[in-house]
């Protein structure tokens, strides 16, 4: 009787998806990147994403007939959500509306909510847009204001980007260039053009699953020990989608000159098996130098600008070759799965003499290799990765998702990795952006409480046992999170959010260096409200807390509007908003929106204001325009007896694109 009364009130709370309007591809990737936060950045590669909502938004996927791979491109359902969706369309036949869908396990309504824009129950559609082909160009610049000292870079400020790519039923193929404010064009050190070009191609062989990928691209298995390039959702708002969803092998658009591969990989399947072998050659930039006549480099130059003589210097200064392979059996609700990396620099490693580097590989190779598992049992869905690297390095990360009960969610995670792990490529569900040197516990909780309401929370209890770039010492730390939710319909929606970090920092006074306690706290409510099909209203108000040494706080309010004419070819949004904070500790993130395919997610501190003006035309089916003015204003103001002016900082952003 319970279970039924639960059931009503989801279809209830359902009910409110019927009356929507198509969502926006830009509202699902805020959604998706403000529930990281702080660990974004707008260099940050989320290009595959990207690609894939804004695909599935103009050719929707069908739920009756895509297969787990496809369903995956959604980027929002865990594997146990994919897998519990084909049993249920096993078991009942045909699904015609997202109504039967909160029925299937795990399928709440915020979740069909964020997947609705991108799904259909129309199948021939979809499989006659499949056959097609489309072709996307991009062109887009950027130039911040004022321009400052250009006398010390090669180039010009601009920001110029040029993206081409074509997508049919077998066969991909694209290429990207960009030129870095800075950076020269066609002349001095650029005299081809840009400074970086990257192309990729990948093409179906018999099977459907089987695939040839060449140029550029990027590699994606197990829970990240081994080998996972790229973006990966890490603690986040959604507090119990914790699992890696392995994609294996993609080829690679975007501009982060450094997550990836470039040469031959692909994907071939027999019966249960898979196999995924690839190879790449490639330089990359890195400070050489030469001791007794001994090449070495001390450390990987990653910021992809080559605009001064010494980042110039250092461009492709590294040559590297890559090679491995994946191996997987999957059968009924069990996966398990193999993957090995073996990566030869042309010239020694010699990390600096500091303690954080101890015992970290150096020399030309590197090895790793890795055990995964995913499987179900009963309610409960296991998962996890074992590895190990040369110099003895082992590491597990392993955890569970269950539904305790109709209207709640739970996820487990526990990381064991020692100091002598190393894995050039690895980005596993970690507190530490390197994979070493972390013995931790998370715990995720997702409660339904009554219809409209959703509670999400988490707790990581983390220790490293060694010291890291930012400590003098072993330490310990903890990270909580909360938040309530309360959707009464679909016009209007808040939530408040809680969030604290405790961990050890290094001190330096004189010749002291010691761990001190640091401590964060942020508070966030925000609210959105339509007041017609037309206008949307967004506002935030959030404050910060940091103590270490000494303490900060500060805060930050905006008001944001989103103006989409109906039946109209062009979208307007702004926003407004207004910060103080009494140093950088204590600043604060939000999310903006911005051009298509690109965001931003700038840090504010200070006391000033943030505004910016998006502007969305289309010409035609084939062409649009998108442009974005943003700026920032810093009051003056007096902190610690220095006086700082008042500055203004801005912003101009152009995009076009053209579909054939």
């Amino acid at each position: 009787m319970v279970k039924k009364g639960l059931f009503i009130l989801m279809i209830v709370s359902l009910t409110f998806l019927a009356k929507a309007q198509e969502l926006d591809i830009q509202q699902t990737i805020e959604d998706l990147l403000e529930s990281t936060g702080e660990n974004m950045s707008d260099e940050t590669d989320i290009q595959e994403i990207l690609d894939d909502l804004e695909f599935l938004r103009q050719n929707p996927l069908s739920v009756n007939s895509a297969t787990a791979e496809e369903l995956s491109r959604l980027h929002v359902l865990s594997d146990l959500q994919i897998a519990n969706l084909i049993a249920f369309r096993k078991k009942t036949g045909t699904i015609y509306t997202i109504y039967e869908m909160v029925a299937i396990d795990g399928f709440s309504p915020d979740i069909l909510e964020k997947i609705e824009p991108f799904i259909t129950f129309e199948t021939a559609a979809v499989k006659a847009s499949r056959n097609k082909s489309h072709n996307d160009l991009f062109l887009r610049s950027t130039r911040a204001f004022p321009i400052g000292d250009q006398s010390k870079y090669e180039g010009s400020p601009e920001r110029i980007y040029v993206r081409l790519k074509h997508v049919s039923a077998n066969l991909e193929f694209g290429a990207v260039t960009e030129k870095d404010p800075g950076e020269a064009f066609f002349r001095q050190s650029n005299k081809q053009g840009f400074d970086y070009s990257s192309a990729f191609a990948n093409f179906g062989m018999g099977k459907k699953s089987d695939r040839i990928f060449a140029g550029d691209y990027h590699v994606r298995f197990g829970q990240g020990l081994v080998a996972w390039q790229g973006f990966s959702m890490g603690k986040s708002a959604e507090t119990t989608q914790v699992f890696r969803s392995g994609r294996g092998i993609r080829s690679y658009g975007s501009t982060d000159e450094n997550q990836f591969f470039r040469g031959l990989g692909g994907q071939f399947s027999y019966g249960h098996f898979t196999f995924s072998p690839f190879v790449s050659l490639r330089n990359l930039d890195a400070n050489t130098d030469t001791v007794d006549g001994t090449p070495y480099f001390g450390a990987f130059q990653t910021s992809g600008y080559h605009r001064t003589d010494s980042e110039i210097s250092g461009k492709n200064a590294l040559g590297q070759f890559a090679g491995g392979a994946h191996l997987g059996w999957s059968h009924n609700q069990w996966s398990l799965g193999i993957t090995s990396v073996y990566t030869r620099f042309d010239v020694e490693m010699d990390r600096s003499d500091e303690p954080y580097n101890q015992f970290l590989p150096e020399g030309k190779e590197g090895f790793a290799t890795g055990f995964e598992w995913k499987g179900s049992v009963h309610k409960v869905f296991l998962f996890g990765e074992f590895a190990v690297s040369e110099n003895s390095g082992k590491s597990l990360l392993t955890g569970l998702m269950t539904k305790p009960s109709q209207n709640s969610e739970f996820s487990l995670v526990y990381r064991n990795i020692n100091k002598t792990y190393f894995s050039f490529y690895s980005n596993a569900f970690t507190e530490s952006s390197r994979v070493n040197d972390e013995h931790a516990l998370y715990a995720g909780l997702k409660f339904f409480p009554a219809p409209k309401w959703i509670f999400q929370g988490y707790a990581d209890f983390f220790r490293f046992k060694w010291i890291k770039y930012t400590t003098s010492a072993p330490s310990t730390g903890t990270e909580l999170f909360a938040q309530i939710s309360f959707n009464p319909n679909r016009k209007t929606g808040f939530y408040l959010r809680y969030f604290q970090e405790e961990k050890e920092q290094r001190v330096i006074t004189g010749i002291l260096r010691y761990n001190e306690q640091q401590l964060i706290n942020r508070l966030r409510l925000n609210f959105v409200h339509s007041l017609n099909e037309q206008i949307t209203l967004k506002s935030r108000l959030e404050f910060s807390f940091y103590s270490k040494q000494e303490s900060e706080k500060g805060f930050l309010i905006y008001q944001d509007v989103i103006f989409k004419p109906s039946g109209k070819l062009f979208g307007i949004n702004g926003r407004l908003a207004y910060f103080k904070t009494d140093g950088y500790n204590s600043r604060l993130y939000a999310y903006e929106n911005d051009l298509l395919y690109t965001f931003s997610v700038p840090a504010l501190y200070g006391n000033g204001l943030r505004s910016y003006l998006n502007f969305r035309h289309s010409i035609g089916k084939s062409f649009s325009v998108w442009l974005k003015w943003a700026v920032t204003h810093q009051f003056a103001q007096t902190v610690e007896e220095v006086s700082q002016n008042s500055s203004t900082k801005s912003e101009i952003k152009l995009q076009i694109r053209y579909q054939f």
